[in-house]
């Protein structure tokens, strides 16, 4: 796999990003699937490195891949925080929907895994509704047992021919099974898109357009559902600011 171009790379908490905008970042991601080339794409944000100060396993899985984007209001604070500016916030749900666009036009076929049963079938039809043309030609729930089924799974992905494998099992779940699976599919891209399905499908609401540009999506997601992430929100917020301001107190030292 390629190396992540240092041009353009930062690092926050041990873990290298690119800084580029949307537009280049759909330009590598076309002249990827051009090529015929295989890579492993990731999107990062506060909760990410939160996990990945604790997993390791996770943290080398980021690093060993040359395609792994800022996704959040967090990655933004933590880069004004060690005096290194963003060029861009790449969350996936903004830049699926400009691959999408790209590729109706130009023949790519995406298979979409992940999420609970009955998502990725009205994901399917949502999409083919709002990208005529677009080919997503196969899709399975990611309730299956990632042990003993992965063979069962990624044969089915092979049988469609997909240029792009979207895998929505969430951090780092995703990224672990890309990592162990990446050699079997037989895909140009395989992105980790972790909740991407939910909100496409109909089944969560996001939030308003000037919320997502202010950087406050999260509060948002925190105001819908409240139990299930207030530990990440209003635990591990404070806590990832701490720990970026740490992290570069020992880089200095």
């Amino acid at each position: 796999m390629a190396a992540m171009d240092t041009a353009n790379k930062l690092t926050v908490l041990d873990v290298d990003f690119l800084s580029i905008s949307m537009e280049e970042a759909l330009a590598l991601i076309e002249q990827v699937i051009a090529s015929g080339d295989k890579q492993c794409v990731s999107f990062i944000n506060a909760d990410c490195l939160n996990i990945s100060c604790k997993d390791e396993v996770y943290r080398n899985i980021l690093n060993s891949q040359s395609f792994v984007l800022p996704d959040g209001a967090g990655i933004n604070i933590a880069c004004r925080m060690i005096g290194e500016r963003l060029v861009a916030n790449l969350n996936g749900t903004d830049l699926m929907p400009e691959l999408w666009n790209v590729g109706r036009t130009k023949g790519y076929r995406f298979f979409l895994l992940g999420a609970a049963p009955g998502v990725t079938e009205r994901m399917k039809a949502k999409l083919e509704e709002a990208y005529p043309g677009i080919e997503v030609v196969g899709e399975q729930h990611g309730y299956f047992d990632r042990e003993s089924e992965s063979d069962a799974v990624i044969e089915k992905i092979n049988t469609s021919k997909p240029n792009v494998v979207l895998v929505a099992f969430g951090a780092p779940n995703q990224e672990k099974w890309i990592y162990e699976n990446k050699d079997k599919v037989n895909s140009n891209l395989l992105i980790g898109v972790g909740g991407l399905f939910d909100f496409y499908s109909g089944d969560k609401k996001r939030a308003p357009v000037w919320m997502r540009k202010s950087g406050m999506e999260w509060m948002y997601r925190l105001y819908l559902e409240p139990g299930r992430l207030w530990r990440r929100y209003i635990i591990g917020n404070p806590l990832f600011v701490y720990r970026v301001f740490n992290w570069k107190r020992r880089a200095k030292q």
